[in-house]
């Protein structure tokens, strides 16, 4: 169909559905005139971006969302919390004006703002205006992270009741953590973050499928050689071990197993499965002393544990995880306090 029509269809202006072509959102073909001739699938691209545009998505982030569409919900959470960030700082900067307003007389010139003391013009920290909003918790957004590998079902009342309490589970477990673990994960790009979720996918969905527990055994140990190995991996796991893995754990140990059960029969199946290695492996002395050195390589960061409540469980996902791929340098720049 032509512009002109589809510009009828969607209420968008010919000027927006040129714009939208020439950043290759659309890539319409042209007939024997010359002339745009889009199809159906051209208009549906053009009423999401129309949507994405609405909820005011920078056009490079629009980019972002059709290169890595499973990350939507990253994508969104992104955006709220940027623009919580610039309402607080913008909050901050009404606060500063109000101070000098609060000091000048009724007559006041530009000259005037001279014979103040420079320190009244200083940015005051960011406040927290936005946080009592009641905007959207990143809770569940970092949930959706954690537990992507099984979200690939229809998602029912019920279920949707289910993940409102696993959101709430989550926030209740890392308390004072969320708030950094979010400020890590919003440091991540858009591929790294499609990256991890589709290699963990990837790795759940073989351990649902596998018959013999033999080679999850064995990729499991190999998971603890190169943890022993790699000196980069030792660094980003201690640096983030008390912060993020340990509450992962636990996350995973509370209130959320059962949950999770009830939501997806895949995570019920990777549990048993995931349980019975680990058991095997704690109970096997082959493997010991191999699992026992990650203590000293870890500098104690590490427990042996029982059953899923053990850092063998951590293990196995390491590797895919959100932060392997980042440098313990990148971390502990994001880790400053100022940062957050």
């Amino acid at each position: 169909m032509r512009v002109q029509e589809v510009c009828k269809i969607t209420g968008l202006s010919r000027k927006a559905v040129h714009f939208y072509i020439q950043e290759g959102l659309v890539r319409p073909a042209k007939n024997q005139n010359g002339y745009y001739d889009l199809s159906e699938a051209d208009v549906k691209t053009l009423e999401i971006i129309q949507r994405l545009r609405q909820l005011d998505l920078p056009i490079e982030v629009i980019h972002e969302a059709f290169r890595y569409p499973i990350s939507l919900n990253f994508f969104l959470h992104r955006h709220v919390y940027q623009r919580k960030q610039k309402i607080n700082e913008m909050a901050a900067q009404l606060e500063v004006i109000r101070y000098i307003l609060e000091r000048i007389p009724c007559n006041a010139t530009p000259d005037l703002l001279l014979k103040l003391p420079r320190q009244h013009f200083d940015p005051l920290p960011p406040n927290h205006l936005a946080d009592s909003l009641g905007v959207v918790s990143d809770a569940r957004m970092i949930a959706i992270l954690l537990l992507a590998p099984f979200l690939d079902i229809e998602v029912d009342p019920y279920r949707q009741f289910l993940w409102d309490r696993i959101s709430s589970e989550l926030r209740l477990q890392f308390k004072e953590n969320l708030t950094v673990l979010q400020q890590l994960i919003y440091h991540l790009s858009a591929q790294q973050i499609q990256r991890s979720t589709e290699a963990q996918y990837a790795l759940f969905l073989r351990l649902s499928q596998g018959d013999s527990l033999e080679p999850f055994k064995a990729e499991l140990l190999n998971q603890c050689r190169l943890l022993g190995e790699d000196e980069q991996l030792q660094a980003v796991w201690v640096l983030l071990y008390e912060l993020i893995l340990r509450p992962t754990l636990e996350f995973y140990q509370s209130a959320l197993l059962g949950l999770m059960m009830e939501f997806s029969d895949r995570f019920t199946l990777c549990m048993h499965r995931l349980e019975a290695i680990l058991k095997n492996i704690q109970e096997d002395p082959a493997p010991l002393p191999l699992v026992e050195r990650l203590k000293t390589t870890l500098h104690g960061k590490f427990e042996l544990g029982q059953g899923l409540n053990s850092d063998l469980f951590l293990v196995y996902t390491f590797s895919c995880s959100l932060f392997s791929s980042c440098t313990v340098e990148q971390l502990q720049e994001w880790l400053k306090p100022s940062s957050y």
